[in-house]
């Protein structure tokens, strides 16, 4: 998101949102126009610290008595409280917490929500090991496989978001012990098939032959292993070409520098003079992602997703002889490996045998 005005900043797909600090963290807002002109109108007639509100829920109802009348003794009132908040209400309040975060947050973010939503019409309905419960049972049966690491990103977001409701009494100590109930599930590593080098190449020059500055990206991100928001977000000023490395945010927000291969920084050079290296929009990349599909069904590679390409280059690095903490390094990871070596073991170990098979200790 760009920042065009004071408190007024632009998203990637044109929608313009009211941007405010409070409390240390960013936090935006809707609102609902991408003309500049209307969205100034809207903060006009509602103003700032009306957009800056939180609804918080209100007292319990307190009991006074009251005299009447003409009436001797006191009649006891109960004074209405103000209207609680909803359960859509509080997802959406908490959410202004996370949406500035890394892409990949939000969209876990956005996941977890949906699933809320979905299971739990009201508070009434909200039960943490129901709702996952559900979810696991309608949304993750894949060829009769358990998805864990879908149902590991909901039990993410009932993690950041029950806490929260807690802290404002929208919950009871019970939804928060109920967290403990639901398992963090164990996901299984995939098998990753890596296409020939030749074979990548040709796929890629024939998605730039159809989609010049797609391909380019496409190209950088086989180069590169970063991930789709990543490239995307790269600025000029985020890259260092004498020492082959850039600066990139990770998942959570923090910001890494990443080596780069040299065919990744050739890739940037030939877009100098640009505004940005690689300036896609949502459109721009639901196009690639077409064509990107087309030609990779023609070529039977698995290079159908964008994350595909960060696979590529993680298995590439590591038949090459990148030791699994160096491409961990490459990846922007800190886990010293331990993700790497989860995700491609099975690499690790083909590669190894090979190597032994040819490995020669003694004379004979």
């Amino acid at each position: 998101m760009k920042i065009i005005e004071k408190n007024i900043g632009r998203h990637e797909n044109g929608n313009l949102y009211f941007v405010s600090r409070r409390k240390g963290k960013l936090h935006r807002q809707s609102l609902g126009t991408k003309d500049l002109k209307e969205a100034k109108r809207k903060i006009r007639e509602i103003g700032t610290l009306g957009l800056i509100a939180a609804r918080e829920p209100g007292p319990p109802a307190v009991v006074l008595p009251v005299p009447l009348p003409g009436v001797d003794a006191e009649v006891t009132l109960a004074v209405p409280a103000a209207p609680v908040i909803t359960l859509a209400e509080a997802l959406t309040e908490h959410d202004r917490g996370l949406i500035l975060l890394a892409k990949g947050t939000k969209e876990m973010a956005v996941r977890g929500r949906k699933a809320i939503e979905r299971f739990a019409k009201g508070w009434e309905d909200f039960s943490p090991v129901a709702i996952w419960n559900d979810y696991r049972e309608t949304g993750l049966e894949r060829q009769g496989a358990l998805l864990g690491s879908a149902a590991n990103h909901l039990l993410w977001y009932l993690g950041k978001f029950i806490p929260w409701a807690a802290k404002r009494g929208l919950v009871g100590a019970d939804v928060m012990e109920s967290l403990a109930e639901i398992p963090r599930l164990t996901v299984n590593s995939r098998t990753i098939r890596v296409p020939s080098v030749e074979v990548v190449e040709e796929f890629l020059a024939m998605v730039e032959s159809e989609d010049p500055d797609g391909g380019a990206y496409l190209r950088f991100l086989t180069t590169s292993g970063v991930r789709l928001s990543g490239g995307i977000g790269l600025r000029w000023k985020d890259i260092d070409f004498a020492a082959a490395q850039m600066a990139l945010v990770q998942k959570g927000g923090k910001r890494k520098i990443i080596p780069m291969t040299a065919e990744a920084v050739e890739v940037l050079k030939s877009r100098e003079g640009k505004v940005k290296p690689f300036d896609l929009d949502q459109n721009a990349v639901e196009r690639l992602e077409r064509v990107m599909k087309r030609f990779a069904k023609g070529f039977e590679i698995d290079l159908t997703f964008f994350h595909a390409f960060r696979h590529y280059f993680a298995s590439r690095c590591l038949l090459s002889g990148f030791t699994v903490q160096e491409v961990a390094k490459l990846l922007g990871h800190s886990d010293n490996g331990v993700l790497v070596l989860k995700t491609y073991g099975h690499i690790c170990s083909d590669h190894m045998k090979e190597r032994l098979a040819g490995l020669r200790l003694t004379g004979r």
